[in-house]
C-alpha cells in the first residue's frame, strides 16, 4: 500500500510567502544594514531604526528561523546571503528587487484569480502609482543586470557601430553594451513617458554622449533606421503571438539584409515548464497586458521564419534569461 503523502509540502509553500515578507519588511526597515558592521542587540536597533522593540524582534527572529540572520545570545547578524547582496555593501544589491516585489508584485498577484477567469489585464502600467513605477524601473533594471551584463559579454559585438534597443525601459541593456564596446553609437525608443524618464537617467551615465532617445510607438510610429543590431529585450514575453510576429516584421522592415536581432527573454522547453522561473512568471505577465506569456524557442523559431529572420544561435545568459540571435 502507497504511503500517504505528507502535507509538509504545502504548508513549507504557504510559509514561504511569509518568509519572504519579513525579508521585505526587514530591508525596507533598514535591518540589514543596520548590522551589517557587526553583531547587534535588540535596545540597539530599536533606537538605531526607529521600530518598536516587540515586533523588531518578531521579524529578526522569523528571519533567524529561515537561515537570513544569525543570533548569537542577544545579538543578531547577517548571514553571508544577506551581507552580500541585501546590506548595501559594495556588489550586486538586490534591495532593489525586494521592494519591486513588496510594491508591485505582490498587488499584482492579488488580482491573478479575476485575469486568469476573464483573461484581461488587471493590474498593468496603466494602474501602476508614480511609487510603483519608479519601483517597478529600478527592480527591472536590478533584476536584469546579470543579463546585460552576459549579452555584452557573451556577445559579439565587434562588427557592430549602431544598435537600436526596442521598448528598452530606461535603456538598462543599452547603457550596459555602449559601456563595454566604446566604438558603438546606440537609440533607445520608447513610449513619450518613459523615454523622458530615460533620457533623465542616461544623462547622468558616462555613455550619455553615444546615446540618443527616440519617442514613439512601435506598432504606429516607424521604427528608427540605420541600425545593424535591435536589442529586444523582456518585451516578448508582453504579448500575443499575432502581435509578436507584427512586431517582427516592423523590425525586419527597418533593417536591412545581415542585419542582427537580439531577442533576451525567458526562452522556454516546447513544454512551457522549464526553466521553472519563466513558467510561474507566465502568470505575470497575463495580469500585466492581458495577453502575455511564455514562448519556447521553436514558436520563436516559427515567428522568425514568418518575418523573415533566420535563428543563428541560442545562448544561455544569466539566470532563466537567454538569448536568441537571428540575422535578416
Amino acid at each position: 500500500m502507497d504511503q500517504e503523502p505528507s502535507p509538509q509540502p504545502v504548508l513549507q509553500l504557504l510559509s514561504n510567502h511569509m518568509a519572504t515578507k519579513c525579508v521585505c519588511v526587514a530591508s525596507k526597515i533598514g535591518l540589514f544594514e543596520a548590522i551589517a558592521n557587526g553583531h547587534q542587540t535588540l535596545d540597539a536597533l530599536e533606537k538605531q531604526l526607529d521600530v518598536p522593540r516587540r515586533t523588531l524582534r518578531m521579524v529578526a527572529d522569523a528571519l533567524v528561523a529561515t537561515d537570513f540572520l544569525q543570533k548569537a545570545t542577544d545579538r543578531y547578524h547577517n548571514t553571508p546571503l544577506t551581507a552580500t547582496f541585501l546590506s548595501g555593501q559594495p556588489g550586486k544589491d538586490l534591495r532593489p528587487v525586494l521592494n519591486l516585489w513588496d510594491t508591485v508584485v505582490y498587488p499584482q498577484w492579488a488580482t491573478l484569480e479575476t485575469s486568469i477567469r476573464d483573461n484581461r489585464r488587471t493590474f498593468g502600467f496603466q494602474e501602476f502609482s508614480p511609487e510603483q513605477r519608479h519601483a517597478f524601473d529600478m527592480g527591472v533594471a536590478a533584476l536584469t543586470a546579470p543579463s546585460a551584463q552576459a549579452l555584452a559579454q557573451k556577445y559579439d559585438f565587434s562588427a557592430h557601430r549602431k544598435v537600436l534597443d526596442v521598448a528598452g525601459g530606461m535603456g538598462f541593456f543599452l547603457k550596459t553594451v555602449l559601456a563595454e564596446h566604446p566604438d558603438i553609437l546606440g537609440t533607445l525608443v520608447e513610449l513619450p513617458e518613459t523615454a523622458q524618464a530615460a533620457r533623465q537617467h542616461l544623462e547622468q551615465t558616462p555613455v550619455s554622449d553615444r546615446i540618443s532617445v527616440v519617442e514613439g510607438d512601435l506598432f504606429e510610429d516607424d521604427i528608427p533606421e540605420g541600425h545593424d543590431a535591435v536589442i529586444v529585450a523582456n518585451t516578448v514575453h508582453m504579448f500575443s503571438p499575432e502581435t509578436n510576429l507584427t512586431l517582427l516584421n516592423r523590425i525586419r522592415q527597418s533593417v536591412v539584409d545581415g542585419a542582427k536581432l537580439l531577442l533576451i527573454d525567458f526562452w522556454t522547453d516546447p513544454t512551457h515548464t522549464q526553466p521553472p522561473f519563466a513558467a510561474l512568471m507566465a502568470a505575470e505577465f497575463q495580469i500585466t497586458t492581458g495577453e502575455g506569456d511564455v514562448y519556447s524557442v521553436e514558436e520563436i523559431d516559427n515567428w522568425l521564419a514568418a518575418a523573415r529572420w533566420r535563428r543563428t544561435a541560442h545562448v544561455q545568459l544569466a539566470g532563466p534569461a537567454s538569448l536568441i540571435v537571428a540575422e535578416a
